[in-house]
Formats: C-alpha cells, sequence, structure tokens
C-alpha cells in the first residue's frame, strides 16, 4: 500500500497541468476575500484584530482541498488511463491509494497556501502601519485549515469516483460551493450552514457572521460528510465489480 501511495503522490504532482490545480487552490480565498470589500478597511482596529480579518479567507483552502482530492481520480478518466490503473493495481489499493495521496498533496498544498498567504497579509498590513500579530483566533484558522483540508480532499476524492468525470466533479466542488453555498449563506443560512463547504470553513471561523457552525458540530457533520461520501463510493464501485 505504500508503494500505491508513493506512486499516486508522483502521478499528482507530475506534469504541467498540476501548475493549474495549484492556480485553482487559490481560487476560493481570493474569492472570499475580493467578495468582501470592507476586509481591507483596517482603520480603527487593532493589528491582532486586522491580521485575523486577513487570515480569515483561509477558511475556505477546504474547498479548494476537495479539488485537489478529486484531480488525482479524475485526471485518469479524463485521459482514460483508469482502467489501466485499476487492471494493474485492482480497485482496493487504487481507490485507498488515491484518496491518501490526495490528503498528503492537499495538506502539503494548503500549507504552501498558508505560508505564501501569511506574507502577503504583512505586507497589506505594512502598507496601513500594521503589523502581523498571530492572535489565538489566527492559530485556530491555520489549524481548522489544515483539518478542513484533510476532510475536503476525501469529499473532493470521493465524489470524483462517484461522477468519473473531470467537469462533472469540477463543478460540484468548486461551482457549486460558489454558486449555491454563498448565496444560500445570505438567503437560507439554516440550511447553508450543513452543507459540505460551509461546514468545512466554520473549522477555521466558527460562528462566522454568526451564521456558521459552532467547531465541535461542524468537525462531526464533516466527518459524516467525508466517511459517507467514501462510503457511497467503494459501495457503487464494489456493486459495480461484482
Amino acid at each position: 500500500m505504500r508503494n500505491a501511495i508513493r506512486s499516486e503522490v508522483l502521478r499528482a504532482v507530475s506534469g504541467f497541468s498540476i501548475l493549474a490545480v495549484y492556480l485553482v487552490a487559490l481560487l476560493m480565498p481570493l474569492f472570499v476575500l475580493f467578495s468582501d470589500g470592507s476586509r481591507f478597511v483596517l482603520v480603527g482596529i487593532d493589528a491582532g484584530a486586522a491580521t485575523t480579518r486577513l487570515l480569515e479567507p483561509l477558511a475556505w483552502c477546504a474547498i479548494s482541498a476537495a479539488f485537489v482530492g478529486a484531480y488525482g481520480v479524475t485526471r485518469e478518466y479524463y485521459y482514460g488511463s483508469m482502467d489501466r490503473t485499476l487492471t494493474g493495481v485492482g480497485f482496493p489499493r487504487a481507490f485507498s491509494g488515491k484518496l491518501a495521496s490526495g490528503v498528503l498533496v492537499a495538506v502539503a498544498l494548503t500549507i504552501g497556501i498558508l505560508i505564501a498567504w501569511t506574507v502577503g497579509v504583512a505586507v497589506l498590513l505594512a502598507q496601513d502601519g500594521l503589523a502581523l500579530v498571530l492572535t489565538p483566533d489566527a492559530w485556530r484558522i491555520y489549524a481548522g485549515a489544515l483539518i478542513g483540508a484533510i476532510l475536503g480532499s476525501l469529499i473532493g476524492g470521493a465524489i470524483g469516483w462517484i461522477s468519473r468525470n473531470y467537469y462533472v466533479t469540477a463543478a460540484i466542488v468548486l461551482v457549486f460551493p460558489m454558486a449555491v453555498e454563498f448565496a444560500l449563506l445570505r438567503t437560507a443560512p439554516e440550511v447553508a450552514k450543513f452543507s459540505p463547504g460551509l461546514v468545512l470553513a466554520a473549522l477555521s471561523v466558527p460562528r462566522y457572521q454568526d451564521r456558521l457552525l459552532e467547531f465541535a458540530p461542524a468537525l462531526g457533520i464533516g466527518l459524516a460528510w467525508a466517511a459517507g461520501l467514501v462510503a457511497v463510493a467503494w459501495i457503487r464501485w464494489r456493486r459495480r465489480a461484482a
């Protein structure tokens, strides 16, 4: 199994197409950052609160991680190589190997985004005469983003196995959160807060704008989403092979 995971990790980070994945990974936090111009209004607040405000979009790295987790699966379907992979290593090893490698790549990429984003925040704060101050809330954002990356990658990988289509999966893991979950957050937060993307975001920013879940229920529901979708993907494929 270790060799299968190592092989999938190398495959996941090879080729020029992975550069597009890295760019997409920045899409969600950037979308959240620029969707609310008030984040850049830092007059009258202390450095710690300003730092936290600019770090909050990192909570949505979990959605980017879902795309990263799905990519290792959907790319093979896109290029028509999945049948060779399944013939060579078998479905159980391919399934678990791709999920595990997706988690590793998503976490590594999220760490890179956290570092780059923090540097960018420090530059923005300096322009307003403020210093970067990492409060407990800021560290909670980092920790929640990493937990969300793990769960998001599993959710994305499972959706990839279920749909077996690159474009359908991309629409589910990227377009749905941007077009539907954000809209519901404004119009029906009591429903939206249980959706996968916003559940994972709540791990970093619990009770965000008094519309998201607390950390503990968000973690429980996030685990349920991940476990449920992985189980559906596994059962679906086992029935197909039977």
